[in-house]
């Protein structure tokens, strides 16, 4: 796709897929003791979530990746929705460095939300998987199905044992690529809402052909998409031209953010789409189609 068509194509869809809500950020940094080198293909991941009252993880409310993750420390930063705090609740940020299905090194640590101090969140991690980890046991026991439902499909994403870590979390298991409304949640880590009386931001990519069709809020879209071994390349992207009162700028960048995409990774009903640099460029929300 040209440079010249895109913008044609970016000027032409003139409409909203949502407000962006109050975000929140929380950093931090994680390292380990031991004096040993981090793998080249290495994936650092830390998810903010809920803690049950079992002590068990709950709802995941933001997450950041480092990918590759390079060299102890790991500095991050965290964007989550403010409004999804709820108050009395505990939270926690959970990290893992991780090697194809293999923990390296594990750590978490409680946090208090809204987080105001100015200083990053510490976190010592330890080698392998801990229970109380965002790898835990039960995780690296579901990694194996998870492993065979990636070999039996070329649909499936290559980050296997973070899927495995967020279906034994949420109990539910990964969502397909294929037949799966995905709708929109937040593009570049900030949360996105529809408009009242307008489309909400969503694609679908075909069962029979590398085909999809969606929304980008207001108008229609449709276009292609290469699929293999878990990468994805999104192309030839077209749309409606019906112009709608606000949200052109979200609009705007949800389609450059597609344009981006050159692989995915699924966690029990949620996607991110990421660049080839690694960054989640957006993140989706599953409703299963009949």
């Amino acid at each position: 796709m040209n440079q010249a068509f895109v913008r044609t194509l970016l000027l032409a869809m003139t409409c909203v897929v949502g407000a962006t809500a109050a975000a929140a950020s929380l950093q931090g940094t994680a390292m380990y003791r031991e004096r040993i080198a981090a793998p080249a293909d290495a994936i650092f991941e830390a998810r903010l979530q809920q803690v049950l009252a079992d002590g068990t993880p709950g709802q995941v409310v933001g997450r950041a990746a480092l990918n590759p993750a390079g060299q102890t420390p790991f500095r991050f930063e965290i964007v989550y929705d403010d409004s999804a705090v709820k108050p009395g609740l505990h939270y926690r940020v959970s990290t893992v460095l991780m090697r194809q299905d293999q923990a390296l090194f594990t750590g978490i640590a409680p946090v208090t939300l809204p987080h105001t101090e100015s200083k990053p969140v510490m976190i010592m991690m330890q080698k392998g998987a801990q229970p109380a980890a965002i790898a835990s046991s039960a995780s690296t026991a579901s990694s194996s199905s998870s492993s065979a439902s990636s070999s039996a499909s070329p649909d499936a994403p290559p980050s296997a044992s973070a899927s495995a870590t967020d279906s034994a979390s949420t109990g539910k298991p990964d969502s397909p690529l294929r037949n799966t409304y995905w709708k929109l949640v937040t593009l570049h880590g900030k949360p996105v809402q529809a408009h009242d009386q307008q489309r909400e931001a969503h694609i679908v990519f075909s069962s029979n052909d590398n085909r999809l069709s969606g929304s980008s809020g207001c108008n229609r879209m449709m276009g292609g998409f290469e699929n293999k071994n878990g990468q994805l390349k999104i192309k030839d992207v077209a749309g409606t031209m019906m112009a709608c009162p606000q949200g052109m700028e979200v609009e705007t960048q949800f389609v450059k953010a597609l344009l981006t995409v050159t692989r995915y990774n699924i966690s029990g009903e949620h996607m991110d789409m990421l660049d080839a640099n690694g960054n989640i460029v957006a993140g989706f929300e599953a409703v299963a189609l009949q």
